[in-house]
Order: structure tokens, then C-alpha cells, then sequence
């Protein structure tokens, strides 16, 4: 069911969030250094794979030229699907389920997915967006998180009110308390309307998990808020990390539940030397198998081992072993 165009990155082989965070984050770049306007809105949807009308997943279905005798064992299966209420020791009559799809049903993302494709051909937005080499790109989509692109405060309120009530044709409704719009300094203010709402206007946005923000400076916050979420991370983990399992076992817990959450999006970030040195001395202490650490990282080393009376500094020094990867130590990825 691979009939999603390259806009769409959910749920999809050989994609990622990374791949839409780093095209949003080149765009912002890109459009400073050359000073071009850029506007951009975050659309959110109201429990969105909750509200996708039956009749248009299988009706996407067949304009994508499926086999017919999948689209009928789904329109079986969905035509069958029914809900009971429960109150005290009564139930109310079976109801039949004419929206949303299966939850957990592994093939549900696939097919919300197809059907959100749909709404998005029916939209004539072609030479609408950002022109990119002679080419348009009007938005990204990561399942039915999207992010649309336009040069010009009205142009992003026509496509804003185009997807609105093409969304609400298959039972789908913005939640535009939660759409958020934000511009850069080449952009004349006014205000972005999508019917009789006025969409708020934001100087940051968690897009996929990661602080988007324009200008220069968009990396700095994120860093920022990576190492707070790493402090959280191994908050939650220090009865481990003070316990008596072997070393070993708490490096692997440090590798696959704090260091992940550190460097979530990083590779996406241009690292600058504020960046650096603003940020990279405030990580969390590792008590595992890292590169031997250098000077800025001995107090947190330090504070560590005062929680933790049990560890000594020759053993918890001879655990920073070197483990290279890509011939840079792993400490410098952080």
C-alpha cells in the first residue's frame, strides 16, 4: 500500500520523524541565509484516527486499485464492528461503528494514512507553498501530524481553510485552539483566519518531538530542553544506577533509556560553538562504559559518586572505556 507521495513520511519503510525534522529545520535555514519569507502552520487534528469516516478509507481504497477481495474483507470487517455501553449492570444495544479505525490493528495506520492521501488530492494547491529549485512544496506530513508551508500570511490562510473543510468532508476536524502559525522577520503581521477562528500565533512549536523555532538561533532551546529531558530520564532510572548490579548492566540501561532521549533530532541541529558550550557541559552523568571524560565533566562525575557511596572513582574511571563510533568518541554526539 505504498501509494503515498514523498510528503508523507508515517508509518512508511526507510522513513522517519528525522527525515521531516531535518527538512523543516534546512528550510528555516535556508530561508535566513537568503532572506525569503516563510510561513509556516502546524495543523492539529481532534483525535484524528478516531474520526476518519469508514466510507472514505474504503472508498481510498479502491481509487488506489487494491484488490478487491482485501477491500471486502475490511468493509467486513468494519461493517461489523459494533459498541456496547455499559452502566452499572445494564447494557445499552449493540451500536454500529461507522467512524474511525481499529485500534491497534497493525493495519490501521496504512489505512488512515491512504485516506488522508485522499483529502489531499483534492486540493489544488499546485504553485502554492515554497519554491525550492523550481519546485513547489506546500507541506509535510508525518501520519496526521502536518506542517504547511506558504510565502505569505494570506496565501497560508487560503490552504489553511482549504484543508479545513476538505479534512471535514471525511470527518475529520481541525482542533484550531491547537493549530499554531509562526513567521519570519520577512513576513508583514496580520491575522491568520480559518472560518471564523483566529489561529494563534507561536515563536515556538514542538513539531515531531523536537523545538522548531525561527532564525538564526533555533538549536539552542533544544538543546537545552534534550539535556532537561535526559536529566528526567536518568532521574527516573537512579535506584538503578545506585544499585548493586554489575556495571555492565547499568551502562546498557544508560545506552538504551537516557542516551536516546539526549540525542533524539541531534543529528538534524547545526552545532554551533554556542551550542557547545551553553549546553554540552550540563549532561547528565554517565556511570557506564563512555570515553574517559574530560575536565568539564568532573563535577557532575563527582556529584554522582557523593549519591553513591558504594562506587569508587578508580572504578567508576576505569568503566569510561573508549567506544568509538564513526572514529569520534560518543561523548561528542551528545
Amino acid at each position: 500500500m505504498e501509494f503515498q507521495p514523498p510528503e508523507q513520511a508515517g508509518f512508511r519503510k526507510g522513513f522517519s520523524t528525522i527525515d521531516h525534522i531535518h527538512t523543516v529545520r534546512q528550510i528555516i535555514q535556508k530561508t535566513e541565509e537568503y532572506n525569503q519569507p516563510l510561513c509556516l502552520a502546524f495543523v492539529d487534528y481532534e483525535k484524528a484516527f478516531d474520526s476518519i469516516e469508514t466510507w472514505a478509507v474504503l472508498e481510498s481504497l479502491q481509487r488506489c486499485q487494491i484488490d478487491w477481495r482485501y477491500i471486502e474483507v475490511l468493509r467486513c470487517l468494519y461493517n461489523a464492528a459494533t459498541m456496547t455501553v455499559k452502566v452499572q449492570d445494564h447494557k445499552t444495544r449493540p451500536i454500529q461503528l461507522q467512524r474511525g479505525v481499529r485500534q491497534g490493528d497493525v493495519i490501521s495506520p496504512k489505512l488512515f494514512t491512504n485516506a488522508l492521501e485522499d483529502v489531499f488530492k483534492t486540493l489544488d494547491w499546485k504553485g502554492h507553498g515554497i519554491c525550492i529549485n523550481g519546485e513547489y512544496m506546500s507541506h509535510l506530513r508525518f501520519a496526521d501530524d502536518i506542517v504547511i508551508m506558504a510565502e505569505s500570511l494570506q496565501e497560508l490562510s487560503w490552504m489553511l481553510s482549504g484543508l479545513n473543510a476538505a479534512s471535514r468532508r471525511v470527518g475529520l476536524g481541525m482542533n484550531l485552539d491547537k493549530t499554531k502559525v509562526m513567521y519570519n522577520a520577512h513576513i508583514k503581521p496580520e491575522p491568520v483566519a480559518v472560518g471564523e477562528a483566529t489561529i494563534e500565533v507561536v515563536q515556538e512549536y514542538v513539531y515531531l518531538g523536537q523545538t522548531i523555532r525561527l532564525g538564526r538561533s533555533n538549536f539552542d532551546k533544544e538543546a537545552a530542553r534534550r539535556i532537561q529531558l535526559g536529566w528526567a530520564a536518568f532521574g527516573k532510572l537512579r535506584h538503578i544506577f545506585s544499585s548493586a548490579i554489575p556495571q555492565s548492566l547499568k551502562t546498557k540501561v544508560f545506552n538504551q533509556c537516557v542516551l536516546p532521549v539526549m540525542t533524539y533530532g541531534a543529528e538534524t541541529w547545526t552545532l554551533t560553538l554556542t551550542v557547545h558550550t551553553n549546553n554540552v557541559k550540563d549532561v547528565p552523568p554517565y556511570c557506564g562504559a563512555v570515553p574517559e571524560y574530560p575536565a568539564w565533566f568532573e563535577p557532575f562525575v563527582m556529584q554522582w559518586l557523593n549519591e553513591n557511596d558504594d562506587v569508587s572513582l578508580e572504578y567508576l574511571n576505569g568503566a569510561f572505556n573508549r567506544d568509538k563510533r564513526d572514529g569520534l568518541s560518543r561523548w561528542l554526539l551528545v
